[in-house]
């Protein structure tokens, strides 16, 4: 028998019902991040997240539970969403400034200042847990796989590099795991005291500065 069509309707292409279902989804898992840290945002961070559960969340999400494990494994996986929005968009602040030949020294303060602001976006406590975290994804233990903060500032070595302003025989994993290093130091005492969010992105650019001219060439001045 042939499938009769109502009049009046027409059959969606299979393209465009791709495209509503990948923008349903991308706002499903949007609107469970936000529910989370409106929850995890009321009161001492730590003991909302300890006493929320995955049903408040979706709850407050207006979604149900089964799509919240279809978007997210536990908890754990929203702080690790929370990173990975922050290091992919460095990594897609490198790529857009080394397209526009926009210098080391100004893209990596352009880099730190807008980490820095998506930081203080989020309660200090969790910056505390993604810091434990380690800002890189676990891909072997059911958490939610995500790009290392690491590979941001990779991206941002070789761009110096390509320009000439580091030379060809620096250590670009060395150099990245040690800015890792310095940066995740710098958010988690944010998080676990009182310093404002001018202090966080003033140090953060100040730490990443003080490595770069230490592998710079002589001439460059920083």
């Amino acid at each position: 028998m042939i499938p009769v069509m109502e009049p009046g309707r027409t059959r969606t292409p299979p393209r465009q019902r791709a495209t509503l279902v990948n923008t349903r989804s991308r706002e499903s898992r949007l609107a469970l991040t936000r529910a989370a840290l409106r929850l995890w945002s009321e009161g001492d961070f730590d003991a909302a997240y300890e006493a929320s559960t995955v049903a408040d969340i979706a709850h407050a999400a207006g979604v149900s539970k089964g799509t919240f494990y279809f978007h997210f494994p536990n908890k754990e996986a929203i702080l690790l969403e929370m990173s990975s929005a922050t290091i992919q968009a460095m990594i897609d602040q490198v790529e857009a400034g080394t397209a526009r030949g926009v210098p080391l020294r100004s893209l990596s303060d352009q880099m730190m200042t807008s980490m820095a602001r998506r930081v203080v976006r989020a309660p200090r406590g969790a910056a505390l847990r993604a810091g434990a975290l380690g800002f890189v994804g676990r891909p072997d233990d059911g958490t939610l796989a995500i790009p290392r903060l690491s590979v941001a500032f990779e991206s941002l070595l070789r761009h110096g590099r390509e320009r000439g302003e580091l030379g060809e025989q620096i250590d670009v994993e060395e150099v990245a795991a040690m800015m890792t290093a310095v940066t995740m130091e710098a958010i988690t005492r944010w998080g676990a005291g009182d310093r404002s969010a001018s202090w966080l992105r003033q140090t953060l650019r100040d730490r990443v500065t003080v490595i770069l001219c230490g592998i710079s060439h002589p001439d460059e001045s920083y």
